[in-house]
C-alpha cells in the first residue's frame, strides 16, 4: 500500500507533470467528498446559472395568438380556461351528449391499445409515421408528459 511519504504536499504538486496528475487522480477519483466539492464549486455554478428571466407558457398562452393567428380547435373539454383572445366559453345545450356520442361513434373514432413495451418516443414515432395519418389525438397530454 501507499504510505504518507508517497503523497506530495499540495504546494509541490506539479499540474504539468502527467505522473503527478495520474497518481493524484487515482487517489481522489473515488472520494465522494472530493467529487461533491468539485461539482459544487466548479460544475454546478457553470451549468446551473440562475437567470432573471424565465421562458414559460401555459396552455392558455399557447392556445392564444402567441404561436398561431388562427386556431381550428382548442379543447374538447368544456372549460372557462380559454385564451383571452377566444373570449368566454359558450356552452350550448346538449353539447355534453353530442361529445359523448362523437367519442363513442366507431365511424368517427378509433382507438388502439398500447403494448406493455410502449415508450413515449415509440408512440410519437408511430403517430408521426401512421398510414393513414391520424387526424386528432385526444387527451394524450398526460400520457406523453407522464
Amino acid at each position: 500500500g501507499r504510505g504518507s511519504d508517497d503523497i506530495w504536499p499540495l504546494h509541490l504538486l506539479d499540474l504539468k507533470d502527467d505522473n503527478h496528475m495520474n497518481v493524484t487522480y487515482n487517489l481522489l477519483k473515488d472520494q465522494a467528498k472530493v467529487i461533491e466539492y468539485y461539482l459544487d464549486q466548479f460544475v454546478f455554478p457553470l451549468v446551473m446559472e440562475h437567470h432573471h428571466e424565465k421562458i414559460s407558457a401555459s396552455g392558455q398562452d399557447l392556445g392564444g395568438e402567441m404561436l398561431f393567428s388562427r386556431r381550428l380547435g382548442f379543447s374538447g373539454t368544456p372549460s372557462d380556461l380559454l385564451p383571452e383572445e377566444l373570449g368566454q366559453c359558450q356552452y350550448d345545450e346538449g353539447v355534453d351528449g353530442q361529445i359523448l356520442d362523437f367519442l363513442t361513434s366507431e365511424s368517427i373514432v378509433s382507438s388502439r391499445m398500447l403494448g406493455a413495451d410502449w415508450t413515449v418516443t415509440k408512440l410519437l414515432d408511430d403517430i408521426a409515421t401512421a398510414n393513414p395519418p391520424f387526424h386528432v389525438l385526444l387527451d394524450c397530454g398526460a400520457l406523453i408528459t407522464g
